[in-house]
């Protein structure tokens, strides 16, 4: 596998994870020198300097020490951040940029950097940090078929991946990206029912995830579909039947389609 130098613009949440992820994982094969980080408060980067990788103080150093870029900014900052690389005149020849950043389009990062660059654009969703993310990736026309294909192992060092075509990004957003939140608000209501049935204390919450978690592998391992499933839990007239009946007229399913 041909080796590619790493910058990351911007260490929060979600490239700090993306970071662990690639230097933990053996199949990569990433040396720490060849990873690069920036961020405007300076304490975001240290907190990772047991890593080995370097720090740099500008965004322009970042971009040139990478051949491919991490855009990992807050949306209202990536407008400055992208002033900041061409007004330093940034050599952005053999550079690919890589962008996690919300509701920000491809077109508009080439726009903001002057001109038709290489971009790939990810959704990913908070699972990331565990190691259990899910990845949507779309690439401009710009993008080297390797250099993608290099982009998508990465992530996958984190988790599972999805290709799609930019148009469909909103879509994948709300299925992948926003969706924990609906199942986090599933554990939520469980557990909270269960404590007005006289069920307390944290041995409750757990056994609620390890149902939502061993639920959804079996949707992954056995195939079936989840229509499928639904039925093995629920017997005729008994109680997941009438509970079931509940959900449906309240119109549950097509409150979160």
């Amino acid at each position: 596998m041909k080796q590619y130098r790493i910058s990351f613009l911007g260490m929060g949440n979600m490239a700090s994870a993306l970071l662990e992820g690639i230097l933990s994982a053996d199949t990569l094969g990433i040396r720490p020198d060849a990873i690069c980080l920036y961020d405007r408060l300076p304490s975001q980067c240290e907190r990772h300097s047991h890593t080995g990788a370097s720090t740099v103080s500008s965004a322009s150093d970042a971009v040139r020490f990478g051949d491919i870029v991490f855009i990992a900014v807050k949306p209202q900052n990536i407008k400055d951040l992208l002033e900041e690389i061409t007004q330093a005149g940034t050599d952005l020849s053999g550079k690919t940029f890589v962008s996690i950043v919300a509701g920000v389009t491809m077109a508009s990062i080439c726009k903001g950097l002057g001109g038709t660059v290489p971009v790939i654009r990810t959704i990913p969703n908070t699972p990331l940090l565990i190691a259990k993310g899910t990845t949507a990736l779309s690439r401009n026309d710009s993008v080297k078929d390797d250099v993608f294909a290099f982009v998508c192992d990465l992530f996958g060092a984190s988790g599972s991946t999805l290709l799609v075509e930019e148009d469909k990004i909103n879509a994948v957003t709300a299925a992948t990206s926003s969706a924990p939140a609906y199942i986090y608000l599933i554990i939520q209501a469980i557990v909270e029912g269960a404590e007005k049935q006289g069920l307390s204390g944290p041995e409750i919450q757990e056994a609620v995830c390890h149902m939502v978690a061993g639920s959804a592998e079996m949707v992954l391992r056995t195939g079936k579909s989840p229509e499928e499933l639904i039925r093995m839990v629920t017997s005729p007239n008994g109680t997941t039947e009438r509970a079931m009946r509940v959900l449906n007229e309240k119109g549950v399913k097509e409150i979160f389609a």
